[in-house]
């Protein structure tokens, strides 16, 4: 905690270490494949994850979602998004920590434990 909070970060083998809660500045394909576009992502894995090159991810958007979960500056563990942003708790995807460009911020444990609810209540919560 120590280093973190003098700027050093843990340094793994090919550069930073992107951990759980970070927020990181990754290519993001557009639906048909085309092309991408550099897009912010929630890191939602778990250390037991992140020990490999796999990182489990959540969009984050600019734009205004009913599905989503607004990230107030109050959500911010360090540093801050340079735009009002939605969580997209419904946009999970995995990516090899090796494209990802560099991290933005971290958002706090409790912002962190909201966006996990919704993910769960999305993928286990049945209708009755």
């Amino acid at each position: 905690m120590f280093l973190r909070k003098i700027g050093i970060m843990k340094m793994m083998r090919g550069g930073i270490m992107f951990e759980q809660r970070d927020v990181v500045l990754l290519p993001f394909p557009y639906t048909d494949l085309t092309a991408a576009k550099l897009r912010p992502a929630l890191i939602i894995s778990n250390a037991h994850i992140n020990h490999s090159a796999d990182r489990i991810c959540c969009l984050i958007t600019s734009n205004p979602t009913n599905e989503g979960l607004e990230i107030k500056k109050l959500n911010f563990q360090d540093g801050k998004l340079p735009f009002k942003s939605w969580i997209k708790p419904h946009r999970l995807f995995t990516i090899d920590s090796r494209i990802i460009n560099k991290k933005l911020c971290s958002v706090n444990v409790q912002f962190y434990e909201q966006v996990f609810k919704l993910i769960n209540n999305n993928i286990c919560k049945l209708k009755n």
